[in-house]
């Protein structure tokens, strides 16, 4: 496979991803303010901001972290590599590139989610509410992911469309954990359920945890859902084995071996998932665990890039 095809289906991946999981924090976080009243009140906006990496970019274009600002920023500003719309929008470009190498039903829905949200009005979440267009977004993930699902061949390319929606996956996963725990490690006060809440619900676990510990939510139980289990799908130890097995597929290396210094690095992430519990990790601390985990995911990204998508002139 050429290197640009393997580079723009890696990163449709990743974009996809990134349009999603922004969505879910936007619509989690805009609807737990309106049904917890004042104690919700106090869940801050300026945290996502934050967890989508781009608290510098923020700032430099407005003062205040206010709920139309921080909105508008992360759904709809062409200057914000992260916003929704961009994403959406570099997704559509990537598949436009190689539209000889997707099935038609794939290239008809990323363009299909691409002309619906750069059409939709941008001041009606603002007035009415976001969740209609959130909604859009969530909806055009799962169906992107649905239809890739049913039309792309398990060759390389799929392989590299998965890796990029996984690690995109665990690196925002990893934020938003590491964020939101911040109440419960600096020692301010009872953590609020809400705050817990939105957490779950932004990452589609809600359930899942009510049905895994039968117990009111729990700060340390949502890191070890989170961070620790093996069978929901946005865990970051599930999405770690997710990224193993397919840089495995791309290289053709067996089990405990690796071919390149990505495979090494997600291998080695993994075994850690594996085998820590959640004490373990707040033992050493919760926060830099989490800053490994990231520094991990752009390790390996960077890695990825050197090992498949660049090339030596002249060869």
């Amino acid at each position: 496979m050429l290197s640009r095809i393997a580079e723009a289906l890696f990163w449709m991946g990743r974009y996809m991803e990134r349009a999603e999981d922004t969505a879910r924090i936007l619509d989690v976080s805009y609807h737990v303010l309106l049904e917890g009243g004042r104690e919700a009140g106090r869940l801050r906006w300026e945290p996502l901001i934050v967890i989508t990496g781009e608290r510098d970019r923020f700032f430099a274009l407005h003062e205040d972290a206010t709920p139309a600002a921080v909105f508008d920023f992360l759904a709809f500003r062409p200057d914000n590599p992260s916003s929704i719309a961009e994403c959406v929008a570099r997704a559509r470009e990537n598949a436009r590139t190689i539209r000889d190498r997707l099935s038609r039903e794939l290239w008809e829905d990323v363009n299909g989610l691409y002309l619906a949200v750069s059409r939709f009005p941008r001041e009606e979440p603002l007035t009415a509410g976001p969740h209609r267009f959130c909604d859009l977004v969530k909806f055009g993930s799962h169906r992107f992911q649905g239809v890739a699902s049913a039309t792309l061949p398990r060759d390389d390319g799929w392989f590299f469309l998965k890796a990029g929606r996984v690690l995109e996956r665990i690196e925002m996963t990893a934020r938003i954990v590491d964020v939101q725990y911040h109440m419960l490690l600096e020692g301010q006060g009872e953590p609020d359920p809400h705050q817990w809440m939105a957490v779950l619900r932004s990452v589609a676990a809600y359930e899942f945890y009510r049905r895994r510990y039968h117990s009111r939510i729990e700060p340390e139980c949502v890191a070890e859902l989170l961070l620790l289990d093996a069978h929901h799908p946005r865990a970051i130890r599930f999405n770690v084995a997710a990224l193993q097995r397919a840089l495995s597929a791309l290289s053709g290396t067996g089990p405990d071996t690796y071919a390149n210094e990505a495979e090494r690095l997600t291998g080695r992430l993994n075994d850690r998932l594996k085998y820590d519990r959640i004490g373990d990790i707040f033992a050493r601390g919760l926060h830099p665990f989490l800053e490994e985990v990231q520094t991990a995911c752009r390790s390996i990204g960077a890695e990825i890039t050197r090992s498949y998508f660049h090339y030596a002139m002249g060869q």
